[in-house]
């Protein structure tokens, strides 16, 4: 497998995250919408502390190895 940018772990965290709120907002059961809201927080959050890490890198720490 190919090495991942930080960047692009972060636009796929995000685009995941912005899946499951779309998910939860057609859930049948309030356990199923509740889950996928917690999933989507929880991946924005991790989402939000590789880009804050990102930007507080080294620019050569960013690149794949």
């Amino acid at each position: 497998m190919p090495p991942v940018s930080d960047l692009e772990i972060y636009q796929r965290l995000t685009a995941v995250a912005e899946e499951f709120d779309r998910m939860a907002a057609q859930a049948v059961s309030f356990a199923g919408g509740a889950a996928l809201d917690t999933a989507a927080r929880t991946l924005r959050g991790m989402a939000s502390a590789v880009y804050e890490h990102s930007l507080d890198a080294d620019p050569t720490e960013l690149k794949p190895q």
